[in-house]
């Protein structure tokens, strides 16, 4: 007697940037909520566009153009807020997206390379590839897409006037 076994399947959120798409883990995604007028204030993080309040928190928005280094607006028809985690603290970001989201599933993530033979170099950030239709969508590890910026963003302090 033979037993079927389930393979264990993943569920992501495929969000369009640019003129491609990424994919989120579905259990990283907190919500999808309709565009907010977005707060603005001086501060010295230059992947973030201003902030909005969601659930009583205050939510960064991300500058999409300078976190993924992709041409997008600001704005967007909805935000995607999804979570990412540093030191074991979590927190949460606001994505701007300007076109349709789909929710995916797949029963692997397809691991990745450093390199992909047709774009060159693979960002840190994209920690696998999932199968849908004919596309083959980069998953976006939150948490690690922000810390590389961080760094790559950084603004380096002003020396002390003598």
């Amino acid at each position: 007697m033979s037993v079927a076994v389930e393979a264990p399947t993943r569920s992501f959120v495929l969000v369009p940037l640019g003129g491609r798409r990424i994919a989120f883990a579905a259990d990283s995604v907190i919500e999808l909520t309709a565009f907010e007028k977005l707060q603005s204030f001086p501060h010295r993080t230059p992947w973030i566009a201003g902030v909005l309040v969601r659930r009583n928190r205050v939510v960064p928005v991300c500058d999409v153009g300078k976190l993924f280094g992709e041409e997008a607006p600001v704005t967007g028809r909805f935000y995607l807020i999804a979570e990412w985690q540093e030191r074991g603290v979590r927190d949460w970001c606001a994505i701007p997206v300007a076109g349709e989201c789909e929710l995916a599933s797949a029963e692997s993530v397809l691991p990745v390379g450093p390199v992909d033979p047709r774009t060159g170099p693979r960002p840190a950030f994209v920690s696998g590839l999932i199968p849908v239709g004919a596309e083959e969508i980069e998953v976006v590890d939150l948490s690690k897409l922000i810390q590389e910026r961080r760094v790559a963003l950084e603004i380096p302090h002003a020396e002390p006037a003598s």
